[in-house]
Order: structure tokens, then C-alpha cells, then sequence
């Protein structure tokens, strides 16, 4: 595996060295001091930290594996050695790389601007096939630059919205990256660079759910393999001498939802008359369109100030709402996705019925059977889209239960167990389970 490293225009030559050569230094210059540089800072509480995220990992599943003859003894090693979350409440829509960032920021995705996994163009009604990439493209701060502005070391492996970001030790996320060849990269870092802050995505869960299904062999393959690999970066704080200095959070972006069908948004405003295709199913011309996210849709409108076709819609919607084999679960106004911090270009939302997913589909009939076993992007406040922490190690308390958090609250936790200062996160430090 590749590791992109931050270097100095005079330092290039250092990419000719081996891949475990000395710590090259940050391209960026160093920030000037904030306004802010007077206030004190946090004490540290930890010099090492180890973020590993686990994709579609439902807070049930994790927190009682037993019910569900699901093995994972070195999570539950650190439940018992640390502390837990009862359940995480994603965002909205509880997509992979939103939630990531606001991981990372401790804000919504309306403040950071990375609305959902893809692009999409309000103007043209289009979605890009690139999910989004560039750190550039994070409007607010991230741990990553208050780890940078702190000369602390970072490193990040298969991390969504990493790239460009400023991490020393930084390999963005590709299609042909396993959670093996990640694990391992993350040990070598451990054992040659010792850094201060480290981030892990495992996807492979994630992926076993949506093609087997739910507690299927292959997704209970896959968590107990994920299990194991997380067992081997633990021996590797271990063997590096950083057991007692080192603190762990395990975390899940949002849950899954077992799915059977699937609601087509685009072909029903098509033959309500909103939309039109080419015989392929592409948009040829629209005055209302859906950006589609697995358990939900947001509704756009070629002119978003036109106010009588958003009631037109929405009255159409809870009507199809109503019926007795519906397909969806609710129309939710600008106003609750404003107080979610959803996407505020989008007229409203839809969020699917049980069983249900959204497809962007824009031809053929309304409903259909889906190859799809398991799907996410529902409302957070839903029972299955519950994430689980575990987060134990160094200035952590035993056996202490959060009952209730946000993925927001993870930056500000991790800021303060470092010492660092984050300018506009608006999520709250997990302090009920933070030894002093």
C-alpha cells in the first residue's frame, strides 16, 4: 500500500528513501497564532490515539454480539476494560463520508458542507459518479489541523475525505484497499512512527451487509474478521511500548436496515409529469428531481424558490404516504432537515418505510423488488441506524455507559483527551467517561 506524505518542496528527494524513512516534516506552513492564542489550553490527558472506524456496525449487534452468536472478543475486551455508547446518532442523511466528516469536524454536514457521498448538482439535476475526496472541500475545522497546528504527528489509512488533507502519513481511501493490507500499514506505523493520532476505516462489514444481508455468514465473517485486525493494531501499541499511554475509540459511522424493495422517486415525478428521460432512463428536462441515498431522498427544484410546486409535491407525497402498501415512511419539511443539518438546498426530504429502499431510478415502474440485502442514509433518530463506540485506554473510566451521543461529540472528545484547541466544533466532550 501507498502512503501519501506531506513534504517540503526541499525535502522531495526524501521520497527516493524507504517508506519507513525519518518522519518527513508537513508541506504546509505553520498557522499564524488564533485570537484565541491567550485562553489556556486543555491539559493533555493522552500523547496517543487510535481511531478506527467500523462501517455499518449496528449499536445491538455490537452491544450484546452474544444474541446474536456474533464473535468479537477483542471489542468486547474493551467495552469491559473502557466505557460505551448505549447507541451513536448519526447524520442526516447517515451516509459513509458525511458522518465520517463529522467525525472529524464536530459539526453537521450543513456546516461542513459534505452534504452526502456525492456530489450533486442542483442546477442540472445531476449527481457526480466521483464520490467527494478533497479535504479542501471541508468548510470547517478538523482534528486533523488541530493536530497539525500542534506539531503533532498524524497518520490516517483508507480514511474518508482524506485526501489533501494535512496529515503526515496520509494513504486516502481506494477501491483496492482490503482491511487486511490496511491493518497492516497501520502496525508498521505504529511500530517504525509512534503517531500521535492514528485513524483506521474498516469497510468490509459494511459491504458483506449490503450483498448477503443483515447477521448473514458473510457479515458475521466479516465483523469477526475486523475483530481479529483489531486485535492485532492493539498488540501493536502493545509491543510499542504505548499500552499506557495510548487510547483506543472504536466506532461505527451509522447502522444497516434489511431492504426487499425499492421506491423510484424519479419515475413517479416522471409520470406525475415533473420530469422527463431519453429511452435510456437519463434526465432530459425537470422541474423536480431526487438525489436518492439508500433510505432516503432529498427533493430538488429547478427553481428553489417556487413555493407552490414544493406544496404541490409534498401534498402529492403524503398522499402516496397514505397508502396502504406505501413505501415510504415520511416527508420531512426544511425545517427538521435545517434542525438535522441536512442539505439546505433540498426542498424536503423523503425517508423510506420499512423493507424499503430509494433508488434514483427514473424509468420503469414506481416499486420493484431490490438485489440489495441491507441499506443505510435513514433518519439517525431510527432504531437501526444506531452506530456503537468503545473507547477505553489511557484517561478513560471503566465500565461507565454514555447513554446518549452524537457523531459530533467524537472530535471534541478526542481534542480534549489531546490537548487540542478546535475552532468551531459544536459537538460536546464525552466527559462522563473521562478520567481527570
Amino acid at each position: 500500500m501507498r502512503i501519501r506524505m506531506f513534504l517540503p518542496v526541499a525535502s522531495v528527494l526524501v521520497l527516493l528513501s524507504a517508506f519507513f524513512a525519518s518522519p518527513p516534516q508537513a508541506q504546509q506552513s505553520k498557522p499564524t497564532s488564533s485570537s484565541n492564542s491567550g485562553k489556556p489550553k486543555p491539559p493533555k490527558l493522552t500523547s496517543h490515539i487510535v481511531l478506527i472506524t467500523i462501517s455499518g456496525l449496528r449499536a445491538d449487534h455490537a452491544n450484546d454480539p452474544e444474541s446474536f452468536r456474533l464473535k468479537i472478543p477483542n471489542l468486547q475486551s474493551l467495552r469491559t476494560s473502557g466505557s460505551h455508547a448505549v447507541g451513536v446518532e448519526s447524520v442526516y442523511p447517515s451516509l459513509r463520508i458525511p458522518a465520517h466528516v463529522s467525525m472529524m469536524t464536530g459539526v453537521l454536514p450543513a456546516d461542513h458542507g459534505i452534504t452526502s457521498d456525492f456530489p450533486f448538482d442542483e442546477q442540472t439535476g445531476a449527481q457526480s459518479a466521483s464520490p467527494f475526496q478533497s479535504a479542501k472541500l471541508i468548510k470547517t475545522d478538523t482534528i486533523w489541523e488541530a493536530a497539525f497546528r500542534a506539531e503533532m504527528t498524524t497518520a490516517a489509512i483508507g480514511f474518508p475525505m482524506t485526501t489533501d488533507a494535512s496529515i503526515k502519513f496520509n494513504l486516502p481511501e481506494t477501491e483496492k484497499d482490503s482491511d487486511v493490507s490496511k491493518t497492516e500499514t497501520a502496525i508498521g506505523l505504529i511500530e517504525k512512527h509512534q503517531p500521535n493520532l492514528l485513524a483506521v476505516n474498516f469497510t468490509s462489514l459494511d459491504a458483506a451487509q449490503h450483498r448477503h444481508g443483515l447477521l448473514s455468514t458473510e457479515a458475521k465473517s466479516a465483523m469477526e474478521k475486523i475483530d481479529g485486525l483489531i486485535g492485532n493494531i492493539v498488540s501493536a501499541i502493545e509491543s510499542a511500548k504505548l499500552k499506557t499511554k495510548a487510547t483506543f475509540l472504536i466506532v461505527s459511522d451509522r447502522g444497516a436496515s434489511k431492504v426487499e424493495q425499492e421506491f423510484r422517486p424519479n419515475a413517479w415525478l416522471a409520470k406525475k409529469g415533473f420530469l422527463t428521460t431519453d429511452s435510456q432512463g437519463n434526465l432530459k428536462t425537470w422541474r423536480a428531481v431526487a438525489q436518492t441515498f439508500g433510505g432516503s431522498a432529498a427533493i430538488f427544484l429547478k427553481n428553489p424558490q417556487d413555493e407552490t410546486t414544493t406544496k404541490e409535491l409534498e401534498k402529492l407525497f403524503l398522499e402516496l404516504e397514505k397508502d396502504s402498501d406505501n413505501s415510504l415512511w415520511r416527508i420531512i419539511a426544511r425545517r427538521e432537515t435545517a434542525r438535522l443539518g441536512a442539505d439546505p438546498r433540498a426542498a424536503f426530504f423523503l425517508d423510506a418505510a420499512p423493507s424499503f429502499q430509494i433508488s434514483a431510478r427514473a424509468n420503469g415502474s414506481t416499486t420493484a423488488k431490490t438485489a440489495d440485502r441491507a441499506a443505510y442514509g435513514y433518519l439517525p433518530s431510527r432504531a437501526e441506524m444506531r452506530g456503537a463506540l468503545f473507547v477505553s485506554g489511557k484517561a478513560i473510566k471503566a465500565q461507565q455507559k454514555i447513554e446518549y451521543m452524537r457523531l459530533i461529540d467524537v472530535a471534541p472528545t478526542i481534542a480534549w483527551l489531546l490537548g487540542l484547541e478546535m475552532k468551531t466544533a459544536r459537538g460536546r466532550v464525552l466527559s462522563e467517561v473521562i478520567a481527570q
